[in-house]
């Protein structure tokens, strides 16, 4: 017998965990978490973020037409749950995390030190859907600590970080070939 879900995109998950920077209008940097995200184009490189329509950072985002995304180890869930939980119009959210802010090679926004890859993103188009945005970026720029990657994916000691839903996460357990 199946069960009926009421949040349904639990069923999607887990997801790679990714922590999003974006500047305000005086380049001061604003990170959140996010696990609303996929590539969706190879040529030219392309990812999509889901932002809530209402929040900081998508507005941010509108305004710059930049963001980077971060992406975090196992080591970082106690940061991205903050980054993810709070408001940068509230707090600033570096200061509170201890995440240290470096710039980008090509972009505005900077990127995070403490996390094993980093894409940067120049907006190319934006779609509403619901009570999200969802912003199409192209990758001017793709990163990665070298020997956490094997033949350019990760390999097991990247422990990247997934979101099950809610305050739940995990890290893959094995990788396998068809």
């Amino acid at each position: 017998m199946k069960k009926e879900v009421e949040t349904f995109y639990y069923l999607l998950h887990p997801r790679p965990v990714a922590l999003i920077c974006s500047v305000d209008e005086k380049e001061r940097p604003n990170v959140m978490a996010c696990s609303w995200i996929t590539p969706v184009s190879e040529e030219p490189p392309m990812v999509s973020i889901s932002l809530w329509k209402e929040g900081y950072t998508c507005q941010l985002i509108r305004r710059t037409r930049e963001f980077t995304v971060n992406i975090p180890s196992a080591k970082l869930v106690k940061e991205v749950w903050i980054a993810g939980s709070k408001s940068g119009r509230k707090v600033d959210k570096f200061k509170l995390t201890g995440l240290k802010a470096v710039p980008a090679k090509k972009v505005k926004p900077p990127i995070i030190e403490q996390c094993i890859g980093h894409l940067e993103c120049k907006l190319t188009n934006s779609v509403e859907a619901g009570e999200c945005i969802i912003f199409i970026g192209e990758v001017l720029t793709a990163y990665a600590k070298e020997e956490l990657l094997t033949k350019e994916m990760w390999n097991e000691k990247a422990e990247v970080l997934l979101h099950l839903g809610g305050r739940q996460f995990t890290t893959p357990r094995a990788s396998f070939k068809v």
